[in-house]
């Protein structure tokens, strides 16, 4: 406890105070350092105890050397990819303005241009000025993504859905329901796809295919299944779950078909484009179905109908009663909020795909340094 009160005692302490909570977070976990803080607090060296764990926080906590195009979090671990996407979703960025981006842009164009931070500018700075942007505009196009699209709006827009799928009673809210989670989910899935284009008219054939594929699969197959095997309604919530799962599976692959037909583009370590990969394109969409479709809906369809169970079992509310639902709907926000970021956790934003499993044209290739290109990259899309 005292070494905490010398660190707020600390003559730096207002200059430090904004990154206090990460300096406890980051002494606590080095039970090393605080030992050596504390010995020097009892041995009456209080000033010099805080003085030494501000330090060693504020090093701990500083940012890596800003990369154009890098991360800021290790992408090879999953905790450095949620922390990745837990920014990239973050709420706060959909009230990021058209100026913010633009000097955020801005500031990044002038790095790219000198090759070095410039004058004044933080990596901290400039690891903000690309979270901006990467928030805001959509890689492959380099344009504004609507923000009802953006996966910052992805849990909002999610939690009504959840709870009308979970709720719904009759075959006509069954429908609109599964109709309006596909049309949103292809909406999502157009605006996040990892490819520069898409032709509109597949894109509406595609919304067709994923629309009807959903209502018939939750509306009619999964019921007429239920009514002809009754055992099945032992399986209770995972009925919705795998009517959500099939359907959202078809929507992912109706609407990046362009992606399973043409391709994504592909480049080497240092961004440069190598061509399309139709192999790659495969890929990403895969990934995608397998975090997004199958692993995602886990969390607000599953959990809540269990947690809900055991509340109800403590009789505290009654079933159908405004506060089981508020429960119930609060319940889905929170699995939803905790479930996206950990979903699209599971694989890197960034696809590291060994150029043996691509097309024979990738093969071969040697990079600017002379040496054979072994793995290429590519966008996985969210």
């Amino acid at each position: 406890m005292s070494l905490w009160l010398s660190l707020l005692r600390h003559p730096n302490a207002q200059r430090v105070a904004p990154s206090l909570s990460r300096c406890a977070s980051t002494l606590r976990a080095n039970p090393r350092v605080v030992r050596s803080a504390a010995a020097m607090a009892a041995a009456g060296g209080a000033a010099l105890a805080s003085s030494a764990a501000v330090a060693h926080c504020e090093a701990a906590t500083a940012p890596p050397k800003f990369v154009l195009g890098g991360n800021q979090y290790d992408q090879t671990t999953f905790q450095g990819r949620l922390t990745h996407i837990q920014e990239l979703i973050d709420m706060r960025t959909l009230f990021i303005t058209d100026e913010e981006v633009a000097a955020a842009q801005a500031l990044l164009a002038q790095y790219k241009k000198l090759g070095a931070n410039p004058d004044g500018v933080s990596d901290e700075q400039l690891w903000d000025a690309q979270r901006k942007v990467n928030a805001v505009v959509h890689a492959p196009t380099g344009e504004k993504m609507n923000i009802f699209g953006r996966m910052s709006m992805f849990v909002p827009a999610n939690v009504p859905i959840a709870a009308g799928l979970l709720m719904s009673k009759s075959t006509a809210a069954v429908l609109f329901w599964q109709w309006w989670n596909q049309t949103y989910n292809v909406f999502n899935n157009y605006v996040n796809r990892a490819g520069p284009t898409v032709e509109m008219v597949p894109l509406l054939q595609s919304y067709a295919l994923a629309v009807t594929s959903a209502c018939g699969i939750g509306a009619f197959l999964l019921p007429r299944l239920l009514a002809t095997f009754p055992a099945l309604q032992a399986l209770g919530p995972a009925v919705p779950y795998l009517a959500v799962i099939s359907a959202g599976s078809c929507n992912v692959g109706f609407t990046r078909m362009d992606e399973i037909q043409y391709g994504i583009d592909v480049a080497d370590a240092d961004g440069n484009k190598l061509g399309r990969s139709i192999a790659a394109g495969k890929v990403a969409v895969f990934k995608t179905v397998t975090t997004r479709s199958c692993f995602l809906p886990i969390f607000p369809l599953l959990i809540p109908p269990v947690f809900m169970k055991a509340v109800l079992a403590t009789g505290a509310v009654a079933a159908g009663g405004a506060a089981a639902i508020a429960i119930e709907v609060v319940t889905i926000a929170a699995c939803m909020s905790i479930g996206l970021p950990a979903a699209l956790a599971l694989q890197p934003l960034q696809m590291e795909l060994d150029v043996t499993s691509l097309e024979s044209e990738f093969q071969g290739l040697k990079g600017q340094d002379g040496k054979p290109i072994t793995h290429v990259y590519a966008s996985k899309g969210m």
